[in-house]
């Protein structure tokens, strides 16, 4: 904590801070993420006898490791770069740099509140639509036509594939399952789909609200800058229906992600139609979409469970046993053996 204070009192002129007051009087809040999955500590500086947060700092957990401090870096700069005037729903990267043998990663802070599930059962509409909004202003923005396009299918889909397959033991059934996918998925290299920055984990407590009902969005280092349309969609509306019913057990997330998302009666389709028409994407590619999404969640989470500098490594007994209870390996399946049942695409 020391060296982040030392850092903002020494740079406070060359980054422009001196509205922000007197440093003398800053201290930090140590923040460290409790996910299994975790790769960094979080710092907020607040001043003396103030709890609202000056500025956020972040650095790896373990030294040396600062790819996903990286990574939200660039995110954050395409994010804000992609209209002029930028976003201020999202963090401002004010430094990222060496200092005391350590990566730093300094960000403006984001105003609101976490978006948390009994905020959500309070005032459903209130959230359904102000994140839609969002996320539908958002994805205009950084969508990029398919004339511009690089060729995605290959790193965003069979690349991922691959990385699975090789973190898995002999003979593991999640084989099977990952064949299943690729086949269904294998349809999208054939459309035109546009390419947006997703953040590729929309939900709590990476989502705040303020007063006003303001959206803002935290914790970048997952995204993906030239990622697939709809994904931050449907794992916004997975959050929703299990802040709706409020589920705990793995049988509750998965009725929970039934009802939202599967049969004539599923109620998060009026907001995938929604999202379709303004994104303007192929019926056929909804499906397929749709299964990716918890197939790139588990493949990051994955990756970030077991992989060695940068190479995948297979998992442990016991991790894949953990693996296997997780709720989005739960969704993974249950949208394969139920595809056919989905409120939507065709």
């Amino acid at each position: 904590m020391n060296a982040v204070l030392t850092f903002l009192e020494e740079n406070r002129l060359r980054l422009g801070l001196e509205a922000l007051g007197d440093p003398s009087g800053w201290s930090c809040v140590l923040a460290t993420p409790r996910f299994r999955a975790s790769s960094h500590v979080i710092f907020f500086v607040l001043r003396e006898g103030d709890r609202k947060p000056l500025l956020v700092a972040k650095v790896p957990r373990l030294p040396g490791d600062h790819a996903r401090l990286q990574r939200e870096a660039e995110n954050l700069y395409a994010g804000f770069h992609a209209r002029p005037g930028g976003f201020d729903s999202i963090p401002q990267v004010l430094a990222y740099e060496e200092y005391c043998g350590h990566r730093l990663l300094l960000e403006t802070v984001v105003e609101g509140q976490p978006l948390k599930p009994a905020w959500v059962r309070r005032q459903p509409a209130r959230a359904l639509e102000a994140v839609m909004a969002w996320l539908l202003e958002f994805h205009l923005a950084t969508a990029r036509p398919a004339r511009a396009q690089i060729e995605w299918f290959t790193p965003l889909i069979e690349d991922l594939v691959l990385r699975l397959r090789k973190q898995l033991p002999p003979g593991a059934e999640e084989e099977k399952l990952l064949a299943r996918s690729l086949e269904y998925l294998h349809p999208l290299r054939a459309l035109e789909l546009p390419l947006v920055l997703s953040h590729e984990d929309l939900s709590h407590p990476n989502i705040l609200i303020s007063r006003e009902g303001k959206i803002g969005i935290v914790d970048w280092e997952l995204a993906e800058p030239r990622g697939l349309p709809g994904l931050d969609l449907f794992f916004f509306l997975n959050y929703l229906a299990f802040a709706r019913r409020a589920a705990s057990r793995e049988s509750e997330y998965v009725a929970a992600f039934h009802e939202a998302f599967f049969g004539t009666g599923a109620w998060a389709r009026p907001q995938v139609a929604r999202y379709q028409e303004v994104l303007r994407l192929p019926e056929a590619s909804l499906r397929p979409l749709f299964l990716l999404c918890w197939l790139r969640y588990l493949a990051g989470l994955m990756s970030r469970l077991h992989e060695e500098g940068g190479a995948p490594q297979a998992l442990e007994p016991d991790t894949l046993r953990w693996l296997r209870q997780n709720r989005y390996y739960l969704l993974w399946r249950h949208t394969l053996e139920h595809a056919q049942e989905l409120g939507f695409g065709i």
